[in-house]
């Protein structure tokens, strides 16, 4: 069965109404961005080109936009908004959607918020574009959404982020995130993405995690051993693409996204996961903020989460692992995620190094090959 025919087959499990009749859950491919500078008006000026494109494209299906206050979308509010942040510069929040108010879900969306000049490094701006997942089972659909990534990512000039099926929500969202915690839990396929914001608080120097598409910039990459290394390991593997933007890699992992379920794993995601998952954050914030009608993500249901693709420590595709200070057991180059450009070769028996005072914190060495 393709891809698309499953979530065919699911779509009544994946797509809810309220009692009068206005959607509230829905099923979307999103891709979302973290990246750094976003007060800087050159980036200003990208951001904007990226709002005028929206519009161009989905502006007949649009009907509000955020921007100070909710209000009905229209082309001369958007160039309003968009002469106004360009003028100012500065932290600004910026979404157009396809919602008639803030109790509907839309599903089409683009959404910016960026970060302050004082925060420096210590905090990432982030854009989140929503579309229908039908969009992927029309003629040329799948290379329309590969272009808008690509396309964002280069403007923003992204240092991580993600793509792939998700569950979208109104933009008054709490009552509606045990649904999506639900879901999560069923279809472990969905990303997890009402809480974008709060990650742009933990996710300096790693990333979320994999999913149907999943992006990383270059200074992340070195830490693996560099853009063309990970691209090679990536691309040996059938059914996974690799796509460069100037700041670094845009990896695909099959044709259509999957969902997957409880008892069978998307093994692309694994597969990419395998290689990407030392650049994972250690300590991600929760997937969801209290709710008071029912379950969700609390931390730990969240660590659990963030896991999902990982494979059993013990099977043997899983990357050898060793920390600073164990023994080398194996002649080959291993590289270290606490720091930059760390490949190196070791011989078996060799005590594996500590960088201290790293960013990442402890130190733990990956195998990376024999060559």
């Amino acid at each position: 069965m393709s891809g698309i025919e499953r979530i065919k087959q699911e779509l009544g499990n994946l797509e809810f109404d309220s009692s009068d009749g206005v959607p509230v859950v829905r099923l979307g491919v999103v891709v979302t961005l973290y990246f750094r500078n976003g007060y800087a008006s050159e980036v200003i000026e990208n951001i904007t080109n990226c709002f005028k494109r929206f519009s161009e494209e989905f502006g007949g299906s649009l009907r509000g936009m955020i921007y100070k206050r909710y209000k009905k979308y229209g082309v001369k509010a958007l160039g309003d908004a968009l002469s106004d942040v360009s003028a100012r510069a500065g932290m600004f929040e910026l979404q157009v959607n396809s919602a008639a108010s803030v109790y509907e879900v839309a599903a089409y969306r683009l959404s910016v918020l960026t970060s302050r000049e004082e925060h420096a490094d210590r905090l990432r701006s982030h854009m989140k574009m929503t579309v229908p997942w039908s969009m992927l089972d029309t003629p040329g659909g799948v290379e329309r959404f590969q272009t808008w990534v690509q396309y964002l990512s280069e403007q923003v000039d992204a240092e991580h982020g993600y793509g792939g099926l998700s569950t979208l929500l109104p933009y008054d969202f709490d009552k509606y995130m045990p649904v999506e915690y639900e879901l999560s839990q069923k279809y472990p396929g969905l990303e997890v993405d009402t809480m974008a914001l709060a990650h742009s608080l933990k996710l300096i120097g790693s990333i979320k995690g994999v999913n149907w598409f999943t992006i990383v910039g270059r200074t992340l990459l070195e830490r693996l051993g560099g853009l063309d290394w990970v691209r090679r390991k990536l691309s040996s593997q059938g059914g996974i693409h690799c796509l460069e933007y100037s700041g670094g890699l845009i990896v695909r992992a099959g044709a259509l996204p999957e969902l997957g379920s409880a008892t069978e794993m998307p093994k692309l995601y694994i597969a990419v996961n395998r290689i990407l998952k030392p650049l994972r954050a250690s300590d991600p914030f929760s997937l969801q903020s209290y709710s008071e009608y029912g379950n969700g993500y609390d931390k730990e249901r969240s660590l659990r989460w963030y896991a999902r693709f990982d494979e059993d420590e013990s099977a043997a595709q899983s990357p050898k692992k060793i920390a600073a200070g164990g023994t080398c057991t194996d002649t080959g180059f291993w590289f270290s995620p606490a720091q930059e450009n760390s490949r190196r070769f070791f011989n078996a028996g060799e005590v594996m190094p500590e960088f201290k005072g790293s960013a990442w914190g402890a130190t733990f060495w990956y195998w990376s090959g024999e060559e």
